[in-house]
């Protein structure tokens, strides 16, 4: 899929500040899981607010291409 037909079926944008090494490590965890660091970044995301009991709307099948 184009980034820009990505971008519109992703429609929210989330920035944070994260201390030194952050972003090092999100490339390195990213390229084990051979996916992007964004993908890597949803998925964790996701799973951690689930874990924390947050009800979350379903994904969309072009959001979820990447996890199996």
């Amino acid at each position: 899929m184009q980034t820009a037909a990505r971008s519109m079926s992703l429609p929210e944008f989330v920035r944070f500040r994260a201390e030194r090494g952050i972003a090092d490590a999100l490339l390195e965890a990213a390229r084990k899981r051979r996916t992007s660091a964004s993908e890597y970044l949803r998925h964790a995301l996701r799973t951690q607010l689930v874990a924390d009991g947050v009800e979350l709307p379903p994904l969309e099948p072009t959001a979820n291409r990447n996890d199996a």
